[in-house]
């Protein structure tokens, strides 16, 4: 076994890259991890790295916190039990509209194989068939100051006070009471019109787009393995986590276009301090 890189990440933690597909096995035996993590901190752990898929509008009859019903999507899905680690929707319940009947939702996976089956054939969540995409990371933005360029997070924001992220009153945005559209104004751009938060925001915008051209991982449609079935670029159009799922049949499916990907895969293990 081999490590190739380690690299510190912002929360603490550490990204380590082995050699091989069978060094990360390795560390799956519980006698193996110990051993490893004797080398850290008592507290330190290691946490697999795991994959997410963006899914829309499924059933909000669905209750991603039943085990039951995750495991019922796995064996409609053709998935090993456990593949799928936990699912939340993304907009809070409270803030659904009365009349809404489905709702867009994140899967997480524990390996890049089930993930890649999910995103290739779609699940089927409360007797729907429904579809998702890889859900590729996005320009982080501080909460309290809702700046983009800063590496930081609200908790370790250099911002003495909280900035509304949809009115740029001097409030958390938690607390705002403003819902008429044409009273936001955006902390970033510093128009009226949308809050800091919209996607539409031409700020958001221009450092997504310089995102995804920094992003390799992106210009796949799945997550990178030794299969060369899993190097499908994807269009310009399929570079963004706004757009419409595939739900294509094999009749309309468009030509797949297979290109190497830029490096050998790796594989990925974090220790978390």
């Amino acid at each position: 076994m081999a490590v190739l890189s380690a690299c510190k990440l912002s929360h603490g933690g550490a990204l380590y890259k082995f050699d091989s597909a069978e060094s990360v096995q390795w560390l799956n035996v519980p006698a193996h991890r110990s051993k490893f993590l004797e080398h850290f901190g008592i507290e330190t752990v290691i946490k697999d790295r795991s994959f997410n898929v963006l899914v829309e509008n499924i059933p909000i009859a669905f209750s991603p916190e039943n085990n039951a019903a995750l495991a019922e999507v796995e064996t409609k899905a053709g998935l090993k039990s456990k593949s799928i680690h936990r699912a939340r929707y993304i907009k809070p319940m409270a803030r659904r509209n009365p009349d809404q009947r489905t709702a867009h939702a994140i899967f997480t996976f524990g390996s890049k194989e089930s993930t890649n089956q999910a995103i290739k054939f779609g699940l089927s969540v409360e007797g729907k068939k429904v579809y998702g995409r890889k859900l590729i990371s996005e320009p982080t933005r501080c909460l309290k100051c809702h700046s983009f360029d800063g590496s930081h997070v609200a908790a370790n924001c250099p911002q003495d006070n909280d900035s509304c992220g949809t009115c740029c009153g001097a409030h958390r945005t938690s607390t705002c009471s403003v819902t008429d559209q044409n009273q936001y104004c955006c902390k970033n751009c510093e128009e009226e019109g949308h809050a800091a938060w919209s996607r539409n925001c031409p700020t958001f915008t221009s450092k997504w787009e310089n995102h995804k051209k920094r992003n390799e991982d992106a210009k796949y449609r799945f997550y990178l393995t030794e299969d060369p079935l899993t190097w499908e670029t994807l269009t310009n159009q399929g570079l963004s986590n706004d757009r419409e799922p595939e739900q294509l049949t094999r009749q309309q499916a468009a030509p797949q276009q297979h290109h190497p990907p830029p490096n050998a895969p790796t594989w990925e293990w974090r220790t978390v301090n």
